[in-house]
């Protein structure tokens, strides 16, 4: 990219300066965000994947989160499946996506969001983000139709107040702050309680397959939601079946030291939890 100290100097295909990327020009201002969208997509067996190599080096760098966006409930409603923060090292790390659990037996598309949240104050932005080399899983197939149309809301849905949590339902419930990671499912689909600690990091009713842990690293390595049965790369062999369901079909959290870097770490952040008493 123009900018100096980052973005990468060469791409990942051929690796070297005449080759091309896709990057996200920081200087366009904090809080500035770009989203780039795949064709529409389905999946036979619900397991399509995005699969892509992703450069974010420099001292502002801020986010990059894969989402897909299908219709839920009768709404268009995007999901993050992937996300990045801050600076992975001066390297294309390779990066993979599921399609999420609510989108995965209809239509929807894959969405590539990066977004400036750091320095406002300074006028050259060392934020720039680039990706290369996407492709999709065998189980992802061209889908020639559109998104279904979304009925028009009868009324609009009601806020929650600033002490209460949204349900995420059907019926708009809120509850109050206190009550959420209490231990008591207060939410008619227990959404209060979905992202409290305890998590096999499989398909589940809510919005978020991590259960709010995020992973906050820093470095080269990182905590990624994997799929016992994905192909790995290299010499690195993870398990090929998870601890829930002892298959190949379950999911766990793995970090990909492929790089085998003596002292470098990878952060997994968990949720905040509430009060007891």
């Amino acid at each position: 990219s123009p900018t100096s100290n980052t973005g990468p100097q060469f791409d990942h295909t051929t690796g070297i300066p005449s080759g091309h990327y896709l990057y996200f020009e920081a200087d366009a201002g904090y809080g500035a965000s770009a989203h780039y969208t795949s064709p529409y997509l389905k999946s036979e067996f619900g397991s399509c994947t995005l699969r892509f190599y992703y450069y974010m080096y420099g001292e502002d760098i801020g986010t990059l989160e894969i989402k897909t966006v299908g219709i839920v409930d009768g709404f268009e409603k995007p999901e993050t499946v992937q996300a990045m923060k801050g600076e992975r090292g001066q390297l294309w790390n390779r990066g993979s996506a599921p399609v999420h659990p609510f989108h995965k037996y209809g239509t929807f598309q894959f969405i590539i969001v990066a977004t400036n949240i750091n320095a406002p104050e300074k006028s050259e932005i060392r934020g720039d983000i680039a990706v290369d080399d996407l492709s999709f899983s065998l189980d992802c197939q061209a889908d020639t139709s559109t998104l279904p149309s979304t009925p028009s809301p009868t009324t609009l849905p009601e806020e929650c107040l600033e002490d209460e949590t949204a349900c995420n339902d059907s019926a708009h419930t809120c509850v109050k702050n206190s009550k959420v990671c209490d231990f008591v499912n207060d939410c008619p689909n227990n959404y209060d309680e979905a992202f409290c600690g305890a998590c096999n990091f499989e398909e589940n009713d809510s919005d978020d397959i991590n259960c709010g842990y995020e992973d906050t690293s820093t470095g080269i390595f990182q905590w990624e939601n994997h799929k016992a049965d994905m192909p790995s790369d290299g010499v690195f062999k993870p398990p090929v079946e998870d601890h829930t369901t002892s298959s190949g079909s379950g999911h766990y959290m793995l970090v990909d030291h492929s790089h085998n870097l003596y002292g470098e770490s990878a952060i997994l952040k968990g949720p905040k939890f509430g009060r007891t008493d």
